[in-house]
């Protein structure tokens, strides 16, 4: 029995893999909504469906019926009974009562038609994993009139994370979409916004938490500090770090004007006008014609396997390679995961080899922008590199779905970019770009690290001129 299923390998989804491909299939086990949602105008909506274990994977969406839409969402996976209880039970604060799939289901879409019409995205993490766990929105789902705004119009309530920028350019669309006088709005320590919205914008926004004791504190004192901590030889605590970024963001924004943030920010979206993907493998990833040469699914999910453990475990990755190579041939993807795995821009040989394929392949955009992305670790290259166009239209030419490798692999040339040019005002439009845009958790992460550091740099320059 050993020997018969030796080398079977079963194939692990990742709890966002899963949402995203079987969650319908999962029955609802319960819908859940705050009991005055309708009053508030948001609402903190639960869709949870049992697995046949007796587990429950559940998402969680906090719906802005007013204005936003999907204001924010995250989920629970494969998680048991009692945990899913302590959380969403009858002793939550929230208070939750039940309701039915179909409203719960007539919910979401509306505040998403609702948001879209003047303009508003949901929640990057709705587009990307969340919506997986609802039904398609078809006429087999009973429809439900909804309302959303207030007296007819939409009505913004700016939460108490909200700061200037963001709501200034919430308010902006608003008058861009709506027309002035065909939106209201409340901005925050308004009399009339509510602690029941402060509080639902506490349960999703935990981890945004700024350190009080800081707000008081000069523009010259805040300087005195941040170049105290910078010059840390030591690695920081939890506290020194959080200190630390709260200080730079604070400084960083007396750098910027807010009108050329503005006037980025528009740029950049423009720009980045693109349908994403998590899941479809674009032939022009592979670097092959569309339709050219067949490549079968399994196959295609075999480059992300290559991509996402790459160094991790770099034999099996190697292995892998060799695979992917039999089974396509000598297309530049394999080339891409070759220098993805090798990766050393410290050797000469390394940059010849990434030279030579950009070179061999210079319409295949991952290769190219892995040779720019190398050229500003290693070389100092000049003034002119940063005057040449690398908007995302340049660098991907005609295309309309993008997969998310390679926009994350664009922002993260961008955020090197700007960390070399240092201009602030872009940097924070650029942040506010690629926030609006359906990223997945992971790859926001990693560039708030990258933005954070062109911060601390940019806040630096300023400081010691």
């Amino acid at each position: 029995m050993a020997k018969k299923n030796a080398g079977k390998v079963i194939q692990m989804l990742s709890p966002e893999n899963y949402i995203r491909k079987k969650a319908t299939s999962l029955p609802i086990h319960e819908c859940l909504v705050n009991p005055e949602w309708q009053e508030q105008g948001f609402a903190n909506l639960v869709i949870a469906r049992s697995h046949t274990n007796g587990n429950i994977t559940a998402c969680i969406y906090l719906v802005d019926l007013f204005c936003l839409g999907v204001k924010n969402t995250h989920y629970l996976f494969n998680s048991t009974r009692l945990i899913y209880q302590e959380k969403f039970g009858g002793n939550n604060k929230m208070n939750f009562k039940p309701i039915s799939y179909t409203l719960a289901h007539n919910i979401v879409y509306a505040a998403l038609e609702f948001a879209e019409e003047y303009g508003f995205k949901p929640h990057k993490d709705f587009t990307s994993i969340t919506r997986f766990m609802l039904e398609e929105d078809t006429e087999d789902v009973e429809l439900i009139d909804i309302e959303c705004g207030k007296d007819g119009k939409p009505f913004y309530v700016s939460g108490p994370y909200d700061d200037d920028l963001k709501i200034r350019k919430i308010v902006a669309q608003l008058e861009k979409t709506a027309g002035a006088g065909n939106y209201d709005y409340i901005l925050p320590g308004s009399d009339d916004e509510s602690d029941e919205d402060e509080a639902e914008e506490d349960e999703f926004d935990e981890d945004e938490e700024y350190l009080d004791e800081l707000e008081g504190l000069s523009f010259e004192e805040k300087s005195d500090m941040f170049l105290k901590l910078e010059s840390y030889s030591e690695p920081m605590n939890e506290e020194e770090a959080d200190r630390f970024i709260y200080i730079t963001n604070s400084l960083f924004k007396k750098f910027t004007d807010p009108t050329l943030v503005d006037e980025y920010y528009d740029e950049y979206m423009d720009d980045m006008d693109v349908e994403l993907t998590a899941i479809e493998i674009p032939d022009e990833m592979l670097g092959i014609t569309k339709g050219s040469v067949q490549i079968a699914e399994q196959t295609r999910e075999l480059f992300m396997t290559i991509y996402s453990e790459g160094s991790k475990n770099l034999k099996r990755s190697r292995k892998l390679l060799e695979k992917f190579r039999k089974e396509t041939g000598d297309i530049p993807a394999s080339y891409f995961l070759e220098m993805e795995l090798i990766r050393d821009i410290d050797s000469p040989k390394f940059m010849q080899n990434l030279q030579a394929l950009q070179e061999k392949f210079p319409d295949y955009s991952l290769l190219r922008i892995a040779y720019l992305n190398a050229r500003l670790e290693k070389e100092k290259v000049p003034d002119e590199f940063f005057e040449q166009n690398y908007s995302l239209q340049t660098l991907f030419p005609g295309r309309t779905l993008l997969h998310h490798v390679e926009i994350f692999q664009y922002l993260t040339f961008i955020t090197i970019t700007l960390f070399r040019c240092d201009n602030p005002s872009k940097i924070e439009a650029f942040q506010m770009a690629y926030e609006d845009i359906d990223l997945i958790e992971e790859e926001m992460d990693l560039l708030d690290r990258f933005i954070i550091l062109a911060k601390i740099h940019s806040v630096h320059q300023h400081l010691i001129q």
